[in-house]
């Protein structure tokens, strides 16, 4: 029997794949919801970021996804509710070194920096809802901007990980630096925009001509935003990334010409 899998949706990817879209009705993010056997989740911090910016929609989208149960939304006490299930009164410590893991996968000193209450804790005598008030107060002064959204999706991949044992994926940004630091966390793959017409296609039997609006909306994105390449990676010992235009990809997407990295990158075959 085929096992589900487990996948997260950030903020970015979202984003950007409620723009591109078929019509006004048909998106490319409802065309990832029809991947078979996925089930889908986000931290709360996304649906926070996505109503600071709400770009085309992109929030009302995931509420609607959230209501419906199609998408698990977890917030912080729910994570915390998850590891006190199987770490009892150590639950507020394991989430201090999820955290911890999630800051450093992002950037070297960031948890000492921002987290200043959480390091005045004595983990051996604190109620769960005293280290997440402590939490909350940490997470309020670093304010936005500061990629919190991406933090909290390390730290539900892990327990995620924990509690399931299985593969983990997660739908993430385009950029490398942000799709290195989930790699880095260990035991997950990611799938980018770009890598996500690959994975339709071989998965939902997602042809060309099922694509193509897609492909001239996301074009155009790419036009709009002054990206005229992709970066993906040469068939060679070097493991070069090679920048090849962004119409000669999408093509050669449904030529075949591609494989999948646990990176979010293609590889030509």
């Amino acid at each position: 029997m085929q096992k589900d899998k487990y996948a997260l949706l950030d903020t970015d990817f979202i984003s950007k794949t409620h723009i591109i879209q078929k019509d006004a009705e048909n998106h490319l993010i409802d065309r990832i919801m029809e991947l078979p056997r996925y089930q889908f989740y986000c931290h709360n911090q996304i649906r926070t970021e996505l109503a600071r910016h709400n770009v085309s929609g992109s929030m009302e989208w995931l509420e609607e996804k959230v209501s419906a149960g199609q998408i698990k939304c977890y917030n912080d006490e729910e994570i915390l509710n998850e590891l006190e299930s199987v770490y009892g009164a150590g639950a507020s410590s394991m989430y201090a070194t999820l955290l911890k893991t999630a800051c450093q996968a992002y950037k070297t000193g960031y948890f000492e920096e921002n987290f200043k209450k959480l390091q005045q804790l004595d983990y051996r005598n604190i109620s769960l809802s005293d280290f997440l008030e402590k939490l909350n107060e940490d997470c309020d002064n670093i304010g936005a901007g500061r990629n919190l959204g991406e933090i909290k999706t390390y730290v539900l991949l892990q327990m995620l990980s924990l509690l399931l044992g299985e593969q983990i994926y997660v739908f993430c940004s385009d950029d490398r630096n942000a799709r290195s630091a989930v790699i880095s966390i260990g035991g997950v793959k990611c799938i980018s925009v770009l890598s996500s017409f690959l994975r339709l296609k071989q998965e939902c039997d997602f042809q060309f001509e099922d694509a193509k609006d897609y492909i001239q909306s996301w074009l155009g994105f790419c036009d709009k935003n002054k990206q005229i390449t992709f970066k993906v990676q040469e068939n060679s010992e070097a493991k070069r990334l090679c920048k090849v235009s962004c119409e000669q990809v999408m093509r050669e997407i449904y030529e075949d010409k591609f494989e999948e990295l646990r990176t979010g990158n293609l590889k030509y075959r």
